[in-house]
């Protein structure tokens, strides 16, 4: 039992059930690693990588030091590739924890050959290349001076290279099978010039579609999660969703007609209602949505639609729900406090309600509360963690 008024639960199993299932479609000895970056996507990289060490996962990745170091300090053994550049200050503690850097220039290379040389340890790090997702990664053209300059660094060793899919996801494949040629030959050329490494460009999406670049790993974040990538990848596994927010009714409270709800008096009642108070805001990141410019004619449309409907009342712009009902928000999402329309649902005060968020918005201050096998194994919050079963 607990006592938090709002909270996530995470279920362990459906995380290992994912995890199988992608096991099952990606044929050994190709590897699988982990993606465990933004706090596992919001349902705590400690805890999901504790049980995916057990189930028999090969490596982790995140995006930055500080995240690797989390998981290192609650005693996670199992390689960890750290996705983002390295800056010069972080070499030092890079090497001394074991992680593996990603270097993507010369000057980053020079850097943690340095830095190993001065600890006497030998580090690992996966080279990134850039193949059309415009972001970190060295060229094709600077790559036979970086593997001449490598050759002369005995203080650092590269294991791997990898490089990331920009439309895996998409129903048109051809700029994926396009980066792939572009990666391929750059691993041509690595291992021709004496280096064994381990090759990684397949993401979740990949996983599902294109098999053939499964190479020597698979990098899944989203499946791993109980999502898939996008509505235009094949369904060929069984996903369970790990991942609820659900909050407590505080208070309740009945509305007169002409009343009003909230700052600004945005929502003033029509007739008699009866509100219920959650201790939900925006603060825990209910209500936020990423605003993604609309690229097509159609994207703009539908955005448009979507922001008329919410304005005349047709579809809410927010809601929570109570089995299959939807209780609309009324009046403006509040810092930590919401508003929403219980009328004539029967709900009384501490009843529990689920909501909708976005997992990798959901605030750090959330409790988060672990199942394993039927039971709670762990309770996690800013005021303390609890093992109940080990």
């Amino acid at each position: 039992m607990h006592n938090f008024i709002r909270w996530i639960e995470v279920d362990l199993d459906a995380i290992i059930n994912n995890f199988r299932e992608i096991r099952k479609l990606v044929p050994a000895p190709v590897k699988i690693l982990a993606v465990v970056k933004s706090d596992a996507y919001g349902h705590g990289a400690v805890e999901v990588a504790q049980v995916l060490a057990e189930t028999g996962v090969d490596m982790f990745a995140v995006t930055t030091l500080e995240e690797g170091l989390e998981l290192r300090q609650h005693d996670i053994s199992t390689p960890i590739l750290v996705f983002a550049p390295m800056l010069p200050f972080e070499v030092d503690i890079m090497v001394k924890s074991g992680l593996i850097a990603t270097i993507d220039d010369m000057g980053a290379l020079e850097a943690l050959a340095l830095g190993a040389k001065k600890q006497s340890i030998r580090a690992s790090f996966h080279l990134k290349v850039e193949t059309g997702m415009g972001r970190s990664g060295l060229l094709q053209e600077q790559l036979s001076a970086f593997l001449s300059r490598l050759k002369d660094l005995p203080a650092i060793e590269m294991s791997g290279v990898y490089s990331h899919l920009a439309t895996a996801m998409m129903a048109d494949k051809r700029f994926a099978h396009k980066q792939f040629a572009v990666f391929s030959q750059a691993v041509h050329e690595i291992r021709q010039a004496g280096f064994s490494v381990i090759a990684h460009i397949a993401n979740s999406a990949a996983v599902l579609d294109l098999p053939e670049m499964y190479l020597d790993l698979v990098r899944v974040g989203t499946l791993l999660y109980g999502q898939y990538p996008s509505d235009q990848v094949a369904r060929k596994i069984t996903l369970k969703d790990p991942w609820q927010m659900k909050a407590r009714v505080i208070s309740l409270k009945q509305l007169k007609p002409g009343d009003s709800v909230g700052y600004g008096r945005d929502y003033v009642a029509k007739k008699a209602l009866e509100v219920g108070i959650i201790p939900v805001g925006y603060a825990d990141g209910f209500g936020m949505v990423p605003h993604t410019r609309p690229v097509k004619p159609y994207d703009l449309v539908k955005s448009a639609a979507k922001s008329i409907s919410n304005m005349v009342g047709i579809v809410p712009a927010h809601f929570v729900t109570r089995g299959q009902e939807r209780l609309p928000v009324i009046g403006r999402v509040g810092m930590q406090l919401s508003m929403i329309d219980v009328t004539g649902k029967g709900i009384h005060v501490g009843d529990e309600v689920v909501i909708p968020l976005r997992r990798t918005t959901s605030g750090a201050r959330l409790p988060r509360i672990y199942v394993q096998d039927g039971s709670l194994k762990r309770l996690r919050s800013i005021c303390r963690w609890e093992d109940y079963r080990i």
